[in-house]
Order: structure tokens, then sequence, then C-alpha cells
């Protein structure tokens, strides 16, 4: 029997830990994310790049070890859409796990990250094997259709500046920047960008972005946004005045 090369056991610690680091897994037991890491891969992406370019169909679930990847659609036309962010700890193509639903968005990495890439296929096995084990599937997507229901009852109001801090928000907790002092958090997305996640004008964004500026709760670069003070963009997203 030969024991695995060094970059397979490599490989392979990396994939465990970032299942058990996976906020989705990591309560499930440690038998079942074994499992599941042996039918896993990794794959090392630069920024820019497109995932499963090769096989944009392939029925994957994404699982981000470092880094940061966008989920995307490219229109009739050919206009590109961001859709949302995931960083560390997150899981995402979850939709996949249906055998029947064309797939009509990609993924791409925001910058350098590593993703492990976890086959559908053995997910349902596990999953079917482990009823209980559906519940954090449920609750997540439950809180994700919240928030995409948040969204749109934003949209619908006109609580433009609430939107655009919330989406600000959560794009600072996709890079698992949360934990950064006030003022401290950078994130990369222009303003064209965020509009196309929004469903707005970029003029909206704009107008809304230089206020949020001007109120001191971050600032506005080309291509990015710096400076962020996520506690008081947390309070203008939940809608709470400002402490004076």
């Amino acid at each position: 029997m030969t024991s695995a090369s060094p970059a397979a056991a490599a490989a392979s610690s990396l994939i465990r830990r970032a299942l058990g680091l996976c906020r989705m897994l990591r309560g499930w037991p440690g038998e079942v994310l074994d499992q599941l890491a042996a039918v896993s891969w990794v794959g090392r992406y630069q920024r820019h790049e497109q995932i499963m370019a090769d096989d944009p169909q392939r029925r994957e679930v994404l699982v981000v070890a470092s880094g940061c990847i966008a989920v995307d659609h490219i229109d009739a036309s050919g206009q590109h859409f961001l859709l949302s962010m995931y960083g560390p700890g997150d899981i995402t193509s979850l939709i996949r796990l249906l055998t029947d639903a064309p797939f009509h968005f990609g993924f791409h990495a925001r910058e350098p990250s590593t993703v492990v890439h976890l086959p559908c296929d053995a997910m349902m096995t596990v999953l079917d094997a482990h009823p209980i084990l559906w519940k954090d599937l449920c609750l997540l997507m439950l809180a994700r259709t919240q928030q995409s229901i948040l969204l749109q009852q934003q949209r619908s109001s006109g609580q433009m500046k609430q939107m655009v801090a919330d989406a600000v928000v959560q794009l600072v907790r996709a890079r698992g920047l949360d934990t950064a002092a006030p003022g401290a958090v950078c994130v990369r997305v222009s303003q064209t960008e965020l509009a196309a996640m929004l469903s707005v004008s970029r003029q909206t964004v704009n107008k809304v972005l230089q206020a949020l500026c001007q109120a001191g709760l971050l600032r506005v670069h080309y291509g990015r946004l710096e400076g962020i003070n996520l506690g008081r963009l947390e309070r203008v997203a939940r809608g709470e005045p400002e402490p004076h």
C-alpha cells in the first residue's frame, strides 16, 4: 500500500478543514465530513478566472476556503451582471442539487481564491442517509430567501439608502471582514457592479454612496469602497437612527 504524495495529503487536509469551517457544514458529524472530503477536489483560481469554465452545467456545490467568488450572469446581449459574492466559510451553488434545472449563471474569482468542489450526487447521498442534515440546508436557504425578500421590499418602497447599505454589509461579511476595526474595511466592487446586484441604476447607487460618504460611513474610490464603518452601516441597513 503506497502513501499519498505530500501534495495530495496537503490537498486532502485543506478540503477537510474547509468543510469543517463551512458555516452550514461545521455541525455535521465528523464521519460525514470525512465522506464528503474523500470525493471532493480543490480548485485554485486567479482573479477574474471563471470557475467550471470547462463545463458550466456541472453539478457541484462550492465551498470557499479562501478568497472571494462571485455569482454572475451574462444576458443575451452580452451584458454582465454580478449577482452575489461569497467568502471563506460560505457555501454556494446549492441550487445544483436539483437534477432537472438548467443553470443560467456562473461563478468567477473576485481575487485569488481556493474553492472546494463537492459533487452534488455525493451530497445528495449523504443528505438522504442522514435526513436530519437537511435542516441545516433548509435554514440556510430560508435565510437567503428572507434576504432576497427584504431587498425586494426595500426596492419597492424606495428605501435605497437601506438597500445599498445592506448590500455593502453583505459584501463585507462575504469577505470575512466583519471583525475588522471600524473604518479599516475595504471591498473591491464598482458602482456598476453594485447597481447590477441591486437591479437599480448606477446613478441611484452613486447618489446613495455619496450620501454615505458625506456621513463618514465609507470612502468611494474607483472600483472599491474603503474605510467602511460596519457598525454604523448595519444601523443604516436596519433603518435605525444614528446616535447623536
